[in-house]
């Protein structure tokens, strides 16, 4: 036992004498290491000092000059503004030493987000939001509800016309889907949303916002909404039922939360059937259609899917009821393979998810007022104390003194830099970590 630990001091010594020869490293991404750790580290981004009040989802900025800038939509104002309506949350630099936070709330946003229940940023720069809620202005028996398009500019949106004369600084808004509490951006102002009332899917095009370009106008004139009643969806009271495109095929994939299933939609299907008589507002057209191409592709394993994201091939899909993001491998056709249960410990609490630029995932939980992101243990920790330690030098130590000490799902957090063996290269890197 002495030998062994002498001889041990004295690998260690000689690694210190050539660690600084080392200058390459092949670093695996954080998504792929998601996917093949023995565990997941759970490191709380956002609470309610920054303005969180039930955070129902999230999405990242389009613009590549705007990268890791990450919106949070609140259902409700946060608790030191006590004003009607939903809210943002801006994480600039999201999850890196420099984050800071700015809390936003449009004037008008007791009806253009009224409760607020998904945000979808498209290429153009813009964003748009539902609303689960029958009637935006608070009418028993009215249905004035949709789907509301926003500016990011941060001169413009919660900053012009709050005081009037304008309705504030939203850029155009459409209303023929009461309980919408799903969104996907297509491209430019178009958008897909779940609508809750109708239990179907529609498509939102507002082709130019309001008809003279005026942010806080009321002209939706030249809207056109097309209804895909074929699909039949079924929402649940209080939760949100996220939708995701495939920018590169056009397939919709959609989370069915009252029918526990996930579907996936051609959105370059279908045609129009007849026209439908929009409630309260002129706009182009309203459509119903029918031959849209979709079907089920994931109808077990699943209690309450309410968030869901795609990165390369996989499909994720978050679980209200469990806390739990279900990765599937969906790059083999007409194969859709369940490949890991990652853990939140969030029951009965995450709502929306997203997979960040880094490969992390995202998700906001609505009852506690948290934003989370889910990041790869660090190399090199294999006692799973998030630290690097001399204890995970040991380990890696024995293993390569002994091969058979170390479980294959900890390879990927021991292999370091990536070339498929444990070996010395890898003990130097986590001994220059610590």
């Amino acid at each position: 036992m002495n030998y062994l630990h002498i001889n041990y001091v004295m690998i260690i010594r000689f690694i210190y004498a050539t660690l600084f020869s080392l200058n390459i490293i092949l670093a695996q991404t954080h998504f792929n290491k998601l996917i093949n750790s023995p565990f997941v580290i759970n490191k709380l981004n956002g609470t309610e000092t920054d303005g969180l009040s039930s955070p129902r989802d999230l999405d990242f900025h389009t613009d590549q000059n705007r990268n890791n800038e990450l919106w949070v939509i609140n259902e409700n104002s946060a608790t030191f503004d006590s004003n009607f309506g939903g809210s943002t949350v801006t994480y600039y630099n999201a999850g890196l030493e420099n984050q800071w936070v700015d809390y936003r709330k449009d004037s008008y946003s007791g009806h253009f987000m009224n409760k607020a229940s998904a945000i979808a940023f498209s290429d153009n720069g813009g964003f748009a939001n539902t609303l689960d809620i029958q009637d935006a202005n608070g009418n028993q028996n009215g249905y004035f509800s949709g789907c509301t398009l926003w500016d990011s500019d941060t001169s413009i949106y919660a900053r012009i016309n709050q005081n009037g004369p304008e309705l504030g600084s939203h850029w155009d808004m459409l209303h023929q889907s009461p309980y919408s509490v799903g969104i996907a951006a297509e491209a430019s102002n178009i958008y897909w949303i779940f609508d809750g009332y109708h239990n179907t899917v529609a498509k939102y095009d507002f082709q130019e916002p309001h008809s003279d370009h005026e942010h806080g106008g009321e002209d939706h004139s030249d809207g056109i909404i097309y209804r895909y009643d074929e699909i039949v969806v079924q929402r649940v009271s209080g939760l949100s039922s996220h939708m995701v495109m495939d920018q590169t095929s056009g397939v919709l994939y959609i989370c069915d939360t009252g029918n526990q299933r996930i579907l996936k939609m051609n959105t370059n299907s279908g045609s129009i059937n007849y026209s439908l008589s929009p409630y309260g507002e002129n706009i182009q057209g309203y459509y119903s259609m029918n031959g849209a191409e979709y079907e089920t592709i994931i109808d077990s394993g699943l209690v309450s899917p309410t968030g869901i994201d795609l990165y390369d091939n996989y499909l994720l899909v978050s679980d209200y009821a469990s806390g739990e993001i279900i990765v599937y491998d969906i790059g083999h056709p007409n194969i859709i393979q369940e490949i890991k249960r990652l853990q939140t410990n969030m029951i009965s609490d995450v709502m929306g998810i997203k997979v960040g630029p880094d490969g992390s995932i995202w998700y906001v939980c609505t009852n506690s007022n948290k934003l989370y992101q889910m990041l790869p243990p660090k190399n090199g920790d294999l006692n799973g104390d998030n630290n690097i330690t001399f204890s995970d030098i040991m380990i890696i130590l024995s293993h390569i003194v002994n091969p058979s000490d170390l479980n294959q799902e900890y390879y990927s957090i021991a292999d370091i830099n990536s070339d498929s063996a444990i070996d010395v290269f890898d003990l130097l890197l986590v001994i220059d970590s610590l």
